[in-house]
């Protein structure tokens, strides 16, 4: 059941799904669908618990199974000689042998939980190199590494390093945004990436910076309502650096996405438009 000094091996994904090591996406995403269904917590309110807990791990073989990297190093953990099928477990943990990388990984998310930022900042530091983020998963389970991404935001946030923050919170809003999630942490963290845009770029980045931000924002997802007020801020700071036409641009799409978004009427006076929120 386990190894002798390491824990448990991983779960083995494809008898999560039901299905043969060899299915395509299009059967994955079917078995997911289908035991999704059955396992709901709203259709095993007897056993509310269990079903919760089974459907997080259906959730979270999917997302393996369904990403063709995360896939790779599932199969590549299950031909290794001293893994069988009969070890599966409940457990949703990564321990991959031999680098010790899932041990940081846990020494790291559970110095966060502690508070020790700066302990847990600079072993993440080391684990990312020269790379702008590192993947957590697979060395922490699905929710426990968007939660320690998270966390990991906060922390560089508070110390003022917006641009390492924004990095992580947008890793979590993609990875919860993408196909069908139990979103863990999506609320809180797009309302912090939409805090950030719209209240610190404006406040402290220089006009063609936040150009740059607001148009990186634009490309993320957001809600519509969200995407206009980014619209409003870019046409704000397009026409503090010369560009009426562009301004004028923004403040329509603003507009049309969000008809009824606040505070444009003076911008729009300033454009020589007529405005029709208020």
């Amino acid at each position: 059941m386990q190894r002798s000094t390491q824990g448990t091996w991983p779960v083995d994904y494809y008898v999560v799904l039901q299905v043969e090591r060899h299915s395509g996406p299009a059967e994955i995403k079917r078995a997911f669908r289908r035991l999704l269904k059955r396992y709901h917590p709203d259709r095993n309110r007897s056993n509310a618990a269990w079903a919760e807990q089974r459907t997080r791990e259906i959730v979270e073989a999917y997302h393996v199974l369904s990403d063709e990297r995360r896939r790779k190093f599932h199969d590549q953990q299950l031909r290794m000689e001293s893994f069988s099928v009969s070890t599966v477990t409940s457990s949703m943990s990564y321990d991959p042998p031999g680098d010790g990388v899932a041990a940081k990984c846990r020494e790291l998310f559970e110095s966060l939980l502690k508070g020790k930022i700066e302990a847990a900042l600079g072993l993440y530091e080391r684990l990312r190199g020269d790379k702008a983020t590192f993947d957590l998963y697979p060395h922490l389970s699905l929710k426990d590494h968007l939660d320690c991404k998270f966390l990991l935001g906060e922390a560089y946030e508070r110390q003022g390093q917006i641009d390492n923050a924004l990095a992580l919170y947008e890793e979590v809003f993609r990875e919860e945004l993408e196909g069908p999630r139990l979103r863990y942490f999506f609320d809180e963290v797009q309302e912090r990436i939409v805090t950030i845009y719209c209240q610190h770029v404006a406040r402290t980045a220089e006009p063609k910076d936040a150009v740059r931000y607001y148009q990186h924002a634009l490309k993320l997802g957001l809600p519509n309502k969200d995407k206009a007020e980014i619209r409003k801020r870019l046409a704000e700071t397009l026409l503090k650096i010369g560009d009426r036409d562009g301004a004028q641009r923004e403040l329509r799409e603003a507009i049309k996405l969000h008809p009824g978004i606040k505070g444009v009427q003076r911008l729009a006076a300033r454009l020589g438009m007529h405005a029709v929120s208020s």
